[in-house]
């Protein structure tokens, strides 16, 4: 079973999903964060990286959309939602699989650099294409940054995406690693 925290801080990933802020994710929500990557990256919408990232935002989709829709609606509401993450938190197998493909999602798309790791103006772009301000990315980025060398590793992702996730402490800074939720 959830605990409350972990309750709430999927309530806050839920809403950056939902783009629209309609009560549920749907494909439409997807096509905005492949839109505003697209965007991010100056890809044309003719280009190669463009079509691989709507496929891996469509392969994405889907994904959730069987596991998670239940009523069969065409969407994920947050009971849906929550009620998913639950099984995925619960089958370490799957729990693994996700954090993983996370991770590595958000080094692929925002690592403009290439360097390996998400530093604070990369971190900005990621809070931006959820329409996330500028400002809360910043003071996140900071919290986030735990030893403060000014970048988050892929093993410093794991290890906050753990707390995020897993975590039970309210104090863990990986509980911001979609932006503050409600008390």
């Amino acid at each position: 079973m959830l605990t409350d925290l972990q309750t709430k801080k999927l309530t806050r990933y839920f809403q950056i999903y939902d783009i629209d802020d309609d009560g549920q994710i749907d494909e439409a929500d997807f096509e905005r964060i492949v839109e505003n990557v697209r965007t991010l990256h100056g890809a044309a919408e003719s280009s190669s990286a463009y079509d691989l990232l709507r496929a891996a935002y469509s392969t994405l989709w889907n994904g959730l959309r069987s596991s998670a829709d239940a009523d069969g609606d065409g969407g994920v509401d947050l009971d849906e939602w929550l009620a998913y993450w639950q099984i995925a938190l619960e089958d370490e197998a799957r729990y693994d699989a996700e954090v993983r493909q996370l991770t590595d999602r958000l080094l692929a798309l925002f690592d403009l650099d290439e360097d390996g790791e998400i530093g604070a103006a990369e971190f900005i772009d990621f809070y931006g294409v959820f329409g996330i301000a500028v400002q809360l990315a910043e003071t996140v980025f900071v919290e986030l940054d735990a030893d403060g060398d000014g970048v988050v590793t892929r093993e410093e992702l794991l290890g906050l995406s753990a707390e995020f996730f897993r975590g039970d402490d309210p104090d863990a800074p990986g509980n911001l690693l979609f932006g503050p939720f409600g008390a």
